[in-house]
């Protein structure tokens, strides 16, 4: 993620904001094209995968594979001719300029190949396998980016080959990792065919995965409907600046999303074994300690925006200071919620995911559509939170309801808040007495986290499932641990 984000500071430092705009309104529409095009395979794949082997019925995950990549990869196919085909008219949308019709039909040469990539990380990730995924999606495919971007900029070449370079490395990708499943699929997976066509299974995962494409239509749709509509309505500018604010605050979920990622194969293994009680214990320690990752983050760009944004990006970006502050709280009590969507897919609840996710993506686009011409990017950062919001108490209560599983648990919300609070009150007397500068913002970060476990500790939020985590990673890592335990268990 951090490659990732450092291909966007240099983009935006080698470029003008407004080249920086057109290549978030390129990558959007791939990102949008790619969720259509792999209709639901994304968690359909690898939620049957993790359910049969729940049931000891591993005979059916060849053919889970073998229809998912063909499904996925005819995806591919007819979405990117799509976009090629429909290149100039849906650029002529979000932009006056005409290159952005040529960066979308390189985009459409991309959506295949990413859609293959994503699927075959949902058949790694079934087995609850995650080095995959680091290995090609995360660290391969961004460390390419960042190659390619930082050659580009430093030699001046037109930005052209900025959006070029993407395509060729999602491309290359996708090749490698398809080649690397062929040659470790029976060492690494332990399955002796690499497809096979069962054609009740296809029905089965058709079934299972065709709700999770309005999901995942709906849920890309709700993430970047600010982008295009701040392409639609303003300019390509503005889209800089607000693509400044925005990819910073992924930092915050980024605990959540690899937590997902591991997460939920198990919750769909532990369902398939009906053991609810250890998903629930799961579900609340897994949220407690995403939050103590994630707090530090977001009061940092709560309390330092303008700073941060000057650092990274310079001195134009710094427009965007109050959607930084707005999507950080967003985003925190996201996390906060904790992986309620990954849960209820887990428990086959995706018709209602799509109702849901849905009409919240209907209410987005309309808070957008309201808010933007009247207050610019703090229009489309307070539209959006709303709408996520919206969709993760709805997710929260309906999870609640069908398994007693939630996150609105004294353990969790009490440190949480009081940390924030003192974390605050800190900063404020900080900054009295000293000038920001990194050096001040590294010390906060410090501080905390280091509040936050103490508040975790002296309001006893933390429980036998606690210790039973540290005994893991003490395991896991060779290490030595017994005082933190024995100290950790006077205030469980």
């Amino acid at each position: 993620m951090f490659f990732n984000f450092l291909s966007r500071v240099l983009i935006a430092r080698f470029y003008t904001p407004a080249d920086y705009g057109l290549f978030n309104l390129y990558f959007t529409i791939l990102s949008i094209f790619a969720a259509v095009g792999v209709i639901g395979l994304r968690n359909g794949i690898q939620r049957n995968i993790s359910y049969y082997l729940g049931k000891d019925e591993k005979d059916k995950v060849p053919a889970i594979i073998g229809w998912g990549l063909t499904i996925a990869l005819a995806g591919g196919i007819i979405f990117g001719l799509l976009l090629f085909v429909f290149a100039n008219p849906i650029a002529s949308l979000f932009s006056e300029d005409p290159v952005l019709g040529d960066y979308y039909r390189l985009a459409a040469i991309a959506v295949p190949f990413y859609i293959f990539t994503i699927a075959l990380i949902s058949v790694f990730r079934g087995f609850q396998r995650t080095k995959e995924k680091i290995l090609f999606y995360d660290v391969g495919r961004n460390t390419l980016m960042l190659a390619f971007i930082f050659t580009i900029g430093f030699l001046t070449l037109p930005f052209r080959n900025v959006i070029l370079s993407v395509t060729i490395s999602v491309i290359l990708i996708s090749i490698a990792f398809f080649i690397y499943y062929l040659k470790n699929r029976k060492k690494t997976l332990g399955i002796k065919r690499a497809f096979r066509w069962d054609v009740s299974v296809r029905k089965k995962l058709l079934l299972f995965s065709l709700p999770l494409l309005l999901v995942d239509i709906t849920g890309r749709v709700t993430g970047w409907t600010d982008t295009m509509m701040i392409g639609f309505f303003m300019t390509e500018d503005y889209v800089g600046y607000y693509q400044a604010a925005k990819p910073m605050t992924h930092f915050i979920k980024t605990a959540l999303s690899v937590t997902i990622f591991i997460y939920s194969p198990l919750a769909a293994y532990f369902y398939a074994q009906k053991k609810v009680r250890e998903n629930k214990a799961i579900f609340t320690v897994l949220t407690k300690w995403i939050c103590f990752a994630s707090l530090p983050i977001a009061l940092t760009f709560i309390l330092y925006p303008s700073w941060i944004l000057d650092f990274f990006f310079g001195t134009d970006y710094v427009a965007a200071v109050i959607p930084l502050q707005i999507l950080a709280i967003i985003y925190f009590i996201k996390v906060l919620m904790g992986p309620n969507g990954a849960t209820l897919t887990a428990y086959g609840k995706t018709k209602f995911l799509m109702y849901v996710t849905v009409a919240l993506a209907v209410l987005n686009i309309i808070l957008n559509g309201i808010l933007i011409p009247y207050f610019g990017i703090i229009g489309a950062a307070a539209a959006t939170g709303l709408s996520k919001l919206s969709l993760d108490v709805i997710r929260v209560k309906k999870l609640k309801d069908i398994s007693g599983i939630h996150s609105i648990r004294p353990e969790i919300i009490t440190p949480t808040a009081l940390s924030a609070l003192l974390s605050t009150i800190i900063v404020a007397l900080l900054r009295y007495v000293f000038p920001v500068s990194i050096f001040l913002i590294m010390v906060s970060a410090v501080l905390f986290y280091v509040i936050f476990l103490l508040t975790m500790i002296f309001t006893k939020s933390l429980s036998q499932d606690d210790i039973k985590l540290i005994l893991l990673i003490e395991k896991r890592l060779g290490l030595d641990l017994t005082r933190v335990k024995d100290f950790l268990s006077k205030f469980t």
